[in-house]
């Protein structure tokens, strides 16, 4: 085919159609897939920081004692 010749713009505007239309199904699909991942991955990262303190225990204080609390009372 010559670059010279004549296409029907019919069908040219079919096949650009089809092509836009098979993009953006593409596109919509991956976007969705991106928004999976992403919910996995934080639904994975809170189970995961969940795990890390239950196995680290309840927090401690360091360097007080009791009583050093009960001295620093707000009047």
């Amino acid at each position: 085919m010559n670059s010279n010749e004549q296409v029907d713009v019919n069908v040219l505007v079919r096949v650009y159609n089809q092509k836009i239309a098979t993009l953006t199904n593409q596109n919509i699909l991956l976007e969705a897939k991106l928004e999976s991942l992403t919910k996995d991955f934080e639904t994975e990262r809170e189970n995961l920081l969940m795990q890390l303190m239950d196995k680290k225990g309840p927090p401690t204080v360091v360097g007080k004692s009791k009583s050093d609390f009960k001295e620093s009372e707000v009047d």
